[in-house]
């Protein structure tokens, strides 16, 4: 959305940046309530909508992390269109004067990568990083793919929107020295894809953790078809065993432990009251019913409606094992 398109009255309320803590953060209702929540002293995360894309909010609904270097500014994910990632760089800017040196995209999902391009137009010399098996898939078909899907449910809001793919890869594992900044790279294998990195922020005890960690949204709904649920509980287990204090997960407000526990709750209860059922006999359509009461407790949770999809996927991957 460019900033001319943005109503005078509510300018100033898009440029606001508002110290808060982490447990104070609010989930935004639209686009133009994205705003800069202060994390710390060099962190700040836009926390986008618990929404599906639409001609309204036009993709926003990721969060992207904002770290300040000494020399520049890091983005963790660049939002799902360029009119998200347009309203991001104009917070960035009136925050700092300095450029963005640099760019993570989490994961190969078009949510957390449709904004490169808009990053790119504003600052050219950016440098985009992702694992090296996102830029093959997207390398593929799926970028197109990712605009495709963003086009049709949006009803064309997100025009303009082009497919800039990471051009550095990552394996995990790396420690990428910005000055005032340590960032360390990890990877834990097949998860929510097959392409998460989560970023440490070693200075500020801080993990973005992409949609590895999810919160007040069904873990993995969006596309069941692309999780591994023994890979995501691995991933959020090894998450917690880092030497971080606050969590930004992919959707949802970022806090300490909790964020990343619930989420790991989410999937033990997900995969033993699948197995439960599979093991008495039951195909997948049939034990839907049960497993959302086994669930109930997570019934609140953005696309917990959609709950028979991930069914759908868990029941295949415990019936796999089965032949192994």
């Amino acid at each position: 959305m460019r900033l001319s398109l943005i109503p005078a009255a509510g300018l100033w309320l898009l440029l606001v940046i508002t110290p808060i803590r982490a447990h104070e953060v609010r989930i935004p209702g639209g686009l133009g309530e994205l705003s800069l929540a202060r994390i710390s002293d060099r962190v700040y995360v836009v926390h986008g909508m618990q929404a599906l894309p639409d001609a309204g909010n036009k993709g926003f609904m990721s969060n992207s992390g904002i770290v300040l270097t000494d020399e520049g500014v890091v983005l963790v994910d660049s939002g799902g269109s360029a009119q998200v990632a347009q309203a991001i760089v104009a917070r960035i800017r009136a925050l700092t004067d300095k450029p963005v040196t640099a760019v993570f995209n989490t994961h190969v999902h078009g949510d957390h990568w449709l904004g490169n391009a808009a990053v790119r137009d504003a600052f050219p010399s950016v440098r985009i990083y992702a694992h090296e098996r996102a830029i093959e898939r997207l390398q593929g078909s799926e970028a197109q793919q990712w605009l495709d899907i963003f086009m049709r449910m949006t009803g064309g809001a997100v025009t303009g929107t082009k497919p800039v793919l990471p051009d550095h890869g990552l394996e995990g594992g790396e420690t990428l020295q910005f000055p005032g900044a340590t960032l360390r790279v990890h990877h834990t294998g097949h998860a929510h894809t097959d392409s998460d990195v989560m970023i440490e922020v070693a200075e500020e005890r801080l993990l973005f953790a992409g949609d590895i960690i999810e919160h007040g949204r069904a873990v993995s709904s969006d596309v069941p078809q692309d999780f591994d649920i023994a890979g995501q509980i691995a991933a959020i287990e090894y998450a917690l065993s880092l030497p971080v204090d606050t969590f930004v997960p992919g959707h949802g407000v970022t806090g300490a432990r909790e964020i990343p526990e619930e989420a790991l709750r989410f999937l033990r209860a997900l995969h033993h009251s699948v197995k439960r059922y599979y093991d008495e006999g039951m195909q997948d359509y049939e034990m839907r019913d049960r497993v959302a009461a086994d669930l109930s407790a997570f019934a609140d949770w953005f696309g917990f409606d959609q709950l028979g999809r991930l069914i759908s996927f868990v029941f295949q991957q415990i019936e796999a094992e089965d032949f192994r």
